[in-house]
């Protein structure tokens, strides 16, 4: 033991007044010398202790380790316990106050860092802080604790029991004083602090970056929802004055057109005639009276007519005036005889310029009859036009607004119409109940309305006319909006030109074979019922559509294959029904095998200018004579010349017994209908 720990030891026992201390440092002296292989020991110990607290080996805690194996052994001297014991106590409040100025530090730093991570939220830093100050303390606190120490838990700084020499020179061996570690150990905080702010600060940049962008974004969004109101309301108003201007540009070209037709009415009322009124006694009827032109027409006939007879009459007196020949001399004889041969021969002449006369007039008056059957129409359209309830130019729906009349039936009115939405033309179908009629028969009309309309609303097909839509108007009218054909339709085709040539209907018939085939391949197959002129409608490309499915059948699952029965027996146009619709035994039958009788009618009108059957015959009559059932086979007229082919498709449309005529679809792959690239 060296002199300087025994003036140590002597040092802080000055205050005891035990007599026997030479005896008992003399002792102490032995047994330290005697413990140096237990005390180099207990320094290897020492070395592992720091890594169980987590801290590195450091000449503090070898000084420890030794302090407390060196202390344990002593429990049996109470003087050398007691010197031992003051030794650590004065040992322990100078460690005491160094801990304390440490942790000080350790605790300030901490807070200052959990202060700053607090402020910015951010978990992460602050739980890397507290981990790493958690495991600083840990290492600091109780490291010299072990078998036989006699230092008290409750001390916060790595424990020894050695003099304060021994633990100098054993900070001065190691190079590493205490005041080193403390700045070590603040340094480190320091920079971490540091590197903290620095990151709270690049925060905060991009923090407040953040909250700017946000600003202007939510300040764009503002803007836009106010562009965007704004435009909105832009769209409301110029919507509204699109719409009247729309309107009035529309009402104003349908007034001149209005004012047009009317106008040439007239014109054409001076040239073809008119309708007058004629008086017989009390009954006023009315009657046709031929226009001028008419007139100029049926007058040259008649002066050919005229003249043809008194030509006629010289014919007859030069043949009466010829010389016998036996009476005269054969010189004058000849001469005589061959005046008569010329001035035959001029009259033959004659007659023949009049008879091309009378059939150039002749083909000019059929023209005429023709045009007279248009104005006819055309006044009978404006007198409909002036009669409607509707021709007040109305917007209907707050979206059709009504032009002109285009045609009026039993129970309709058809307008032509622009739809101020969609900006096409339509045409609008406008439905009135006769309000003479009993409730049940309006909710019956209604009801086969809406029928039609369910039907009509499913087909998409470009040779069958389009339903757009259907609403109400009052409790009596209904209407429904139909795709606008600007075309004629095939009856006034026909009416204005009764025979076709082959060419253009055999493709007008392809197409409504067409639009058959489709309504035979839905799931539902549509039997259409009502093939006629009128419902056969072209657009202003020539492409003819089927429409009018007020009469349509719906075939159902469950109907066989003779087809399903016939409820409304009655209806319909009889010239284009088969016979089987006539049978008044039983409940007919009747399947897509209608529309193939009634397609072979409208192609046999189209090539021949008439009906096969009943042509010049009312429908009344049709019904009373029962012609369509005498109707067993169909005739062809020798002019127009029409081909073979056209001939056996029409006998085999016009097949009488309806199980041998072929349905639609089988009809359809004939080959008549039927286009290959020559």
């Amino acid at each position: 033991m060296s002199d300087d720990m025994v003036i140590h030891f002597a040092s802080n026992s000055s205050n005891q007044s035990d007599q026997s201390l030479p005896t008992k440092i003399a002792k102490l002296e032995a047994r330290m010398v005697g413990k140096a292989s237990s005390t180099s020991t207990s320094q290897a110990t020492s070395w592992s202790a720091p890594a169980k607290f987590g801290l590195g080996p450091g000449p503090a805690d070898n000084v420890a380790e030794l302090a407390v194996s060196s202390d344990s052994d002593d429990d049996d001297d109470n003087g050398r316990e007691f010197l031992i014991q003051a030794n650590t106590q004065k040992r322990r409040k100078l460690e005491d106050d160094n801990s304390s100025t440490s942790f000080e530090h350790v605790e300030t730093a901490a807070d200052t860092a959990k202060k700053i991570v607090d402020n910015t939220d951010t978990s992460k830093v602050g739980s890397d802080v507290n981990r790493r100050k958690q495991s600083r303390v840990k290492g600091q606190t109780n490291s010299g604790r072990g078998r036989g120490s006699r230092v008290s838990d409750q001390t916060k700084s790595p424990a020894v029991s050695v003099s304060n020499g021994q633990l100098e020179n054993s900070y001065q061996k190691d190079g590493l004083p205490k005041e080193q570690i403390g700045h070590d150990r603040q340094t480190v905080f320091e920079e971490e602090i540091t590197s903290l702010r620095a990151k709270v600060v690049a925060l905060e940049e991009e923090l407040k970056k953040s909250r700017q962008e946000a600003s202007d974004y939510q300040h764009q969004c503002q803007q836009l929802e106010k562009e965007l109101k704004d435009l909105k309301d832009y769209e409301q108003q110029t919507k509204a004055k699109r719409t009247k201007i729309i309107s009035e540009l529309l009402i104003s070209v349908s007034k001149a057109e209005r004012q047009e037709a009317r106008m040439k009415v007239r014109q054409e009322s001076l040239r073809l005639g008119n309708v007058g009124v004629i008086r017989a006694g009390t009954i006023i009827s009315e009657a046709w009276e031929d226009g001028q032109a008419l007139k100029d027409l049926n007058a040259q006939l008649r002066n050919l007519l005229e003249t043809k007879e008194a030509i006629e009459r010289q014919r007859k007196l030069l043949k009466k005036r010829q010389p016998d020949k036996s009476d005269g001399g054969d010189v004058e004889g000849g001469l005589q005889e061959e005046d008569s041969l010329i001035q035959d021969e001029i009259y033959k002449s004659r007659l023949a310029s009049i008879k091309r006369e009378e059939d150039v007039i002749m083909r000019e008056r059929d023209r005429y009859e023709l045009e007279k059957g248009r104005l006819i129409r055309e006044m009978k359209r404006i007198r409909d036009e002036d009669g409607s309830r509707f021709n007040n130019f109305q917007i209907l729906n707050h979206r059709y607004a009504l032009l002109n009349l285009l045609g009026k039936g039993g129970f309709s009115e058809v307008y032509k119409a622009f739809d101020l939405v969609d900006h096409r033309y339509v045409a609008c179908k406008l439905h009135g109940l006769n309000a003479q009629w009993s409730e049940e028969k309006k909710q019956s009309y209604i009801r086969h309305a809406i029928r039609e309309y369910n039907i009509h609303k499913t087909l998409v097909h470009h040779h069958i006319v389009r339903l757009w839509d259907i609403f109400e108007i009052d409790q009596n009218t209904f209407c429904t909006i139909l795709e606008y054909c600007s075309g004629k339709d095939l009856d006034a085709v026909l009416k204005a030109t009764p025979v076709l040539p082959e060419r253009e209907a055999r493709i007008i018939i392809v197409q409504i074979f067409q639009g058959l085939v489709y309504l035979n391949k839905k799931s539902q197959k549509i039997i259409h019922y009502d093939l006629k002129p009128g419902n056969v409608l072209f657009d202003e490309f020539g492409i003819a559509k089927v429409t009018d499915f007020g009469l349509s059948k719906i075939v159902e699952d469950d109907v066989g294959s003779q087809g399903m029965e016939l409820t409304s027996q009655g209806a319909g146009t009889y010239w284009y029904l088969p016979p089987e619709c006539f049978e008044l035994s039983k409940t007919p039958l009747i399947s897509s095998k209608v529309d193939v009788w009634s397609a072979g009618i409208l192609f046999y009108q189209m090539l021949f200018g008439k009906r096969p059957f009943g042509h010049d015959q009312s429908q009344e009559r049709i019904l009373r004579e029962d012609t369509i059932i005498k109707a067993r086979k169909v005739e062809f007229p020798t002019r127009p010349a029409v081909s073979n082919e056209a001939k056996e498709f029409i006998r085999r449309c016009l097949t009488y017994n309806q199980a041998d005529r072929p349905d639609v679809l089988c009809i359809a792959q004939d080959p008549y209908l039927t286009y290959t690239k020559k």
